[in-house]
């Protein structure tokens, strides 16, 4: 009797002090290991790819706006959806105000080119030069309401003496130039496919020395086109216009698979060289 008084003494003592002691440590699903079960919920972490930086091509356009070829660059631009920037003259802008106020409304840059283009005047002086820029910024003013600072000098930049520059330079204006050329000036005409291989490995030099991209093509001065001889520097220059505009959509499709970015001439452009 003694043996069975002490024994449900004990089982009464462990009872009560049942609730101190731990709690049963969790089964685990059937078949999954009780560290798995016991672990916390794993939040999964996003993870950042850098983005490579934006490869970005200038498109130029010299010595426009014309009545005829002007108008059918901007519609491939438009229906590429990209940007491109127009070297300008005044003499021409005097002639179509239309085409380059849909150049302005269509969201492409504005270069100034002089503006007679004649080099008997524009390199006269450096008084002559910043002349030449100041006319023609009053036709571009006349159509945006404002005038541009970026110009390009006819021939490019080398006609320039220091003098020139220094008179440009007080007076505000940032010349741009340009690396990759189209060569589509050519006094005997070029093809299409000559304009489009020129670029191509001008794309691919410039690349090797890691600049910026800034192709100089011509959507060209206003012409007569009627009455054109075969063979004469009319048609030659005619052909050569006509060859650009054919050009265009494959060098605009050559430069997206390359991943460039289609950018408008401004003051924050990289210099050419």
């Amino acid at each position: 009797m003694l043996y069975k008084y002490i024994m449900l003494l004990l089982l009464n003592i462990l009872l009560v002090s049942g609730c101190n002691t731990a709690p049963p440590t969790p089964l685990a699903p059937p078949g999954e290991p009780l560290a798995l079960a016991e672990a916390a919920p794993v939040v999964e972490q996003e993870t950042t790819i850098p983005l490579e930086p934006l490869k970005k091509v200038y498109l130029t356009f010299d010595d426009g706006p014309n009545s005829y070829y002007t108008g059918q660059i901007l519609d491939i631009l438009k229906e590429y959806r990209i940007k491109a920037s127009f070297a300008v003259l005044g003499v021409n802008i005097d002639k179509n105000p239309d085409v380059l106020r849909r150049i302005v409304d269509e969201g492409h840059g504005i270069i100034n080119h002089s503006y007679s283009h004649d080099y008997n005047r524009v390199y006269s002086s450096p008084e002559a030069f910043l002349e030449e820029l100041e006319s023609c910024n009053k036709s571009i003013a006349g159509i945006t309401g404002s005038g541009v600072k970026i110009f390009r000098a006819p021939g490019g930049p080398s006609k320039l003496n220091k003098e020139t520059f220094e008179l440009l330079r007080q007076h505000g204006y940032i010349s741009i130039s340009w690396n990759v050329a189209s060569a589509d000036t050519d006094p005997n005409g070029v093809s299409k496919e000559q304009i489009i291989e020129n670029v191509q490995r001008g794309i691919m030099q410039i690349e090797r020395i890691e600049k910026t991209p800034i192709v100089l093509m011509h959507d060209g001065t206003e012409i007569n086109r009627n009455g054109a001889a075969p063979g004469s520097a009319l048609a030659n220059y005619i052909r050569s216009r006509e060859s650009g505009v054919a050009a265009l959509p494959e060098i605009i499709e050559f430069l997206m698979e390359r991943n460039y970015t289609f950018a408008v001439v401004d003051e924050n452009t990289p210099p050419a060289w």
